[in-house]
């Protein structure tokens, strides 16, 4: 029997057994033990070390697949990393990779580990709910021909949000969105029910006032930080990985 066809067939056991559960640093795991310096293990994670640096993600998809352990661990770790590092600005790189990879590629090992990232991705940087980033509150006024302007003043703006990426201010004023103009005293209902009509990664544009001046800016919506969702009572809602990957392969799929 040839060296591949075994590899293959201890593959498709892991699968079986595992269930197609991946190792994700997501999920609870037991922590791995250290391999001691100049050992046989020690020496195969530094070859793969060197395999994997400064590989692009397509290049390390390939190695999710190789018949050696260490270098198949080592690029998907290498994954993990790019997708944390990739920019917050939808759509991020990596996800997209390995999401055609997931649903498209022959090697169940290197489906399983791309699914890996995934899950990954879903419980950490995704959300099914956009998310603009700031905090408003209604501040009412009178223009010079004594016509009410509903205007929503933005009192905070998260760091690294969608609102932030396009230099929105804590101070300024919010007019509209898109094709709709706040007249009445609703206007933060206004807001908040023209954005549950869209979609993480959709982009809305914003009627502001800085300083006194006017402006139109475009903003693409991210997702929702997972620690801000609240149930019907206004707790915190907790979910697992698996269940946020669900959300996400759903949600892909519509």
């Amino acid at each position: 029997m040839s060296r591949h066809v075994v590899v293959n067939a201890v593959r498709v056991l892991r699968l079986v057994v595992l269930g197609w559960m991946p190792t994700c640093p997501c999920a609870a795991a037991v922590a791995p033990t250290t391999p001691a310096p100049g050992s046989h293990s020690e020496t195969s994670r530094m070859q793969a070390e060197a395999l994997c640096s400064g590989k692009t993600p397509s290049e390390l998809i390939p190695l999710l697949g190789d018949e050696r352990f260490p270098i198949r661990q080592c690029a998907e770790d290498k994954l993990h990393q790019l997708l944390h590092e990739a920019p917050a600005d939808p759509p991020n790189a990596v996800e997209t990779l390995c999401f055609e990879t997931y649903q498209t590629h022959s090697d169940p090992e290197i489906r399983m580990r791309a699914r890996a990232v995934l899950m990954d991705f879903a419980t950490t940087l995704w959300s099914p709910e956009c998310f603009l980033g700031v905090a408003v509150e209604a501040a009412p006024n009178f223009d010079d021909d004594g016509n009410l302007n509903s205007h929503l003043k933005i009192t905070k703006v998260m760091a690294k949000s969608p609102a932030a990426i396009v230099n929105i201010e804590t101070g300024d004023f919010l007019r509209g969105i898109d094709a709709i103009q706040f007249t009445d005293a609703n206007a933060a209902k206004q807001l908040a029910t023209h954005l549950v009509t869209k979609r993480p990664g959709d982009q809305v544009t914003l009627h502001l006032e800085h300083a006194g001046k006017q402006s139109d800016v475009t903003v693409r919506l991210g997702c929702k930080p997972r620690t801000q969702h609240r149930d019907k009572d206004d707790k915190p809602m907790t979910v697992t990985p698996a269940q946020c990957l669900r959300e996400y392969l759903a949600f892909k799929q519509r």
